[in-house]
């Protein structure tokens, strides 16, 4: 069940990130970047949960705690840079671009 819900973050991430970059064609270079940056590490998110959870039983112990490290890492990434879209309002600049058209 778990590997399903890792797919499905990375599927997500790339729906977002693909729509949020062409709607917001009016946003600075880094802000569209930024959109895309989410969108591979939600890909990396899923793909390392998605690799943890397949392997699991023949990984050692530090090979499991490096990969939850790195996909706690990505994860964080991620998150702070939806933070600093959010906090700069280049989300709500595009939703507001998006909902006039």
């Amino acid at each position: 069940m778990k590997s399903i819900t890792y797919i499905a973050i990375a599927t997500c991430a790339i729906v977002f990130a693909l729509v949020a970059y062409l709607a917001a064609r009016q946003s600075p270079l880094w802000a569209r970047c930024a959109f895309l940056l989410i969108g591979v590490l939600g890909l990396g998110y899923g793909w390392l949960g998605y690799w943890l959870e397949a392997h699991r039983a023949s990984m050692n112990y530090l090979a499991r705690a490096s990969l939850d490290h790195y996909r706690t890492l990505v994860g964080g990434i991620a998150i702070g840079v939806f933070f600093v879209l959010l906090i700069s309002g280049q989300i709500a600049l595009a939703m507001k671009t998006r909902s006039k058209a």
